[in-house]
């Protein structure tokens, strides 16, 4: 009898893990790690559970809890490539690149032809700097599967990030073929209701389609007045708080929210000759030097009447204003990217500067506690909803002189309008890639200087740099 009760426990416990395993699947973390959690009380050994419970608990954010799972699957299963491929993903995601290529090699050594090993360490080698390094494991990955959709975009990204564009983009469009990397982000993706356009101009109206982040979408839109003079009319579907900045931007396009379009009656009617992505828009108009020279700004242009409403505001007689912001939200790579307004404490003591707050987000605490501390006041108006009144926020911007800012939405919308921005880079990897390390000059937005960090964390470097400029900018500025 006890045997039987044994049995049934045990299938109970396969059921959990298969159940984990499918909630992962549908980006149900939480339940998935709940799921294995019981799984585990009754199969404590069992390599399967501890391996979905660190994929889950990755996905959650809890990094060094997953390495924890995945070190449990090595002590029960070592043989097993997959298990030390985990092991490498986690400790990437931990900054650790060199543990994460001993377990690579260990992986990539039981299993010379796993290809998610190759173009993992691929990744690795770039987000490391080593971009050559990088490339070699990405094209090994594509020679044993040419249609590694993963060693596609990330070699996308190591040649962008090298401007080497008219090789770049064509991997880059593999990003659509890989479920991470179709980040939908704050807009939902419209269905086929057209043949993929060729980028050369059509008889009626094409779609664009939105993808990625808010930020991404402000960027791409920097091509679209290529787009505007080889298919006028056409339609570009954005994240629904862009639409009026974008519309009063470009006259002889028409801009929508996703939300907006039937793709059922846009097909019946052939509403389109043909679609793409936002993020596509670089392979036709961003390939060559001739591209790049057709690049300017600003292409977006705040409301006047807004902004000349909100100087009367923050204008004082004879005094800078610049804007300023500071933190992210992203979720990967936010904390990074951030910073304190007491770090920015060397920019906000220079005398005869008023500073406008450009953070989305509640900043009361930190405003607060800066001016309790050191007597800096940080002007904020709650009549500016800087988080979904994107059209005002841009006037606000335009409002300032100068702005400085980490790399986040605000950076994006301080430079497509052509206002002066410093934008404070962190060390990092395939993120940012559109930032150029090796650059403090944007081949995408003229009107931008880049800060960047000299190793991860160091912004000391970086703020005393912004000091200086905003202080030669108001020199200039004042004579």
């Amino acid at each position: 009898m006890q045997v039987v009760i044994q049995g049934k426990k045990a299938e109970h416990a396969s059921k959990l893990i298969q159940q984990g395993l499918q909630l992962i699947l549908q980006g149900r973390y939480q339940e998935a790690l709940t799921s294995e959690d019981e799984a585990l009380k009754i199969l404590p050994m069992n390599a399967n559970a501890h391996s979905y419970r660190g994929s889950a608990l990755l996905q959650l954010g809890r990094i060094s809890e997953a390495l924890a799972s995945y070190d449990q699957v090595i002590k029960l299963a070592p043989l097993a490539a997959v298990a030390h491929y985990n092991r490498a993903n986690a400790l990437q995601r931990m900054r650790r690149y060199e543990d994460a290529l001993l377990s690579l090699e260990k992986s990539l050594k039981l299993d010379p032809s796993y290809t998610d090993a190759l173009s993992l360490t691929g990744s690795v080698f770039y987000a490391m700097g080593n971009i050559g390094s990088a490339i070699q494991y990405f094209d090994a990955a594509l020679k044993i599967n040419p249609n590694a959709a993963d060693a596609h975009y990330n070699k996308s990204l190591a040649l962008l990030s090298e401007g080497k564009f008219s090789t770049a983009w064509e991997h880059y469009e593999w990003r659509l073929r890989w479920d991470m990397t179709v980040r939908v982000g704050q807009s939902r993706s419209i269905g086929r209701v057209a043949p993929d356009w060729d980028g050369r101009p059509q008889n009626k109206p094409i779609i664009v389609i939105p993808e990625q982040g808010l930020g991404d979408q402000i960027f791409y839109g920097g091509m679209l007045a290529d787009l505007e003079s080889v298919v006028p009319g056409s339609t570009v579907c954005l994240e629904p708080r862009l639409v009026p900045l974008f519309q009063r931007s470009f006259k002889n396009l028409n801009f929508s929210s996703p939300y907006e379009i039937n793709a059922d009656q846009c097909l019946k009617d052939l509403t389109f000759s043909a679609q793409t992505h936002i993020g596509s828009l670089g392979k036709f108009f961003r390939a060559n030097t001739s591209g790049f020279a057709r690049v300017r700004t600003p292409y977006l242009r705040a409301d006047p009447a807004k902004v000349n409403q909100l100087q009367r505001h923050i204008r004082k007689p004879n005094r800078i204003v610049c804007g300023i912001s500071w933190l992210s939200k992203n979720k990967n790579i936010g904390s990074d990217k951030s910073i304190s307004l007491e770090t920015l404490l060397p920019l906000l003591s220079i005398d005869n500067i008023d500073f406008v707050d450009l953070q989305y987000g509640d900043t009361t605490d930190e405003r607060r506690q800066l001016a309790r501390t050191h007597g800096i006041h940080v002007q904020h108006l709650s009549e500016v909803d800087n988080s979904n009144d994107i059209d005002t926020l841009a006037a606000l911007i335009s409002a300032c002189d100068i702005v400085v800012t980490i790399s986040n939405v605000t950076a994006h919308i301080a430079s497509a309008i052509g206002k002066p921005t410093l934008v404070m880079l962190p060390n990092l990897g395939t993120p940012l890639w559109y930032w150029h390390k090796s650059h403090t000059d944007s081949i995408w937005y003229p009107n931008s200087v880049l800060l960047h960090q000299s190793k991860a964390g160091a912004w000391a470097d970086v703020i005393s740099s912004v000091r200086t400029a905003v202080t030669e900018f108001k020199r200039v500025y004042q004579q």
